[in-house]
């Protein structure tokens, strides 16, 4: 029952703050934010709470763990012994996998994979919630 407390807490604080930052109150439309909010709390529940989504969830973290290990061997061949020194270690542990992450994410964007992912995924929800694709990008 605490956690959703604090879920209805966080999401009033959120639509409070989206509201005083929003320069046209009159054209937010509430059905398509309740029904985006269905949808993530459906999901959630789907990911956290059947095997199948479970299985999704691990596939992911199995990736990047494998991603950020490639970022941690990187940083070993070019930087060696320097790796687990002083404030080094922040930059080396910390930033270095950020920029690693960074460019694989350009690099996708450049070949044109991420703009289709991301088109289908508006797709999906334009079809899911009757928006428009403009609304949904």
């Amino acid at each position: 029952m605490d956690r959703v407390l604090h879920f209805v807490l966080a999401l009033a604080v959120v639509a409070v703050l989206a509201l005083l930052v929003s320069s046209d109150r009159k054209k937010i439309r509430i059905r398509y934010v309740i029904q985006l909010l269905v949808i993530e709390v459906l999901l959630a529940w789907f990911f956290l709470n059947s095997d199948v989504g479970l299985g999704f969830v691990k596939g992911f973290s199995e990736m990047f763990e494998k991603l950020l290990g490639f970022a941690n061997e990187g940083t070993n061949f070019v930087f060696g012994s320097m790796n687990d020194q002083g404030l080094a270690f922040f930059f080396l542990k910390v930033l270095c996998p950020i920029v690693f992450i960074s460019a694989l994410i350009g690099i996708l964007q450049h070949i044109r994979v991420l703009p289709v992912v991301i088109r289908a995924i508006g797709f999906l929800l334009s079809k899911v919630n009757g928006m428009g694709k403009t609304g949904i990008f």
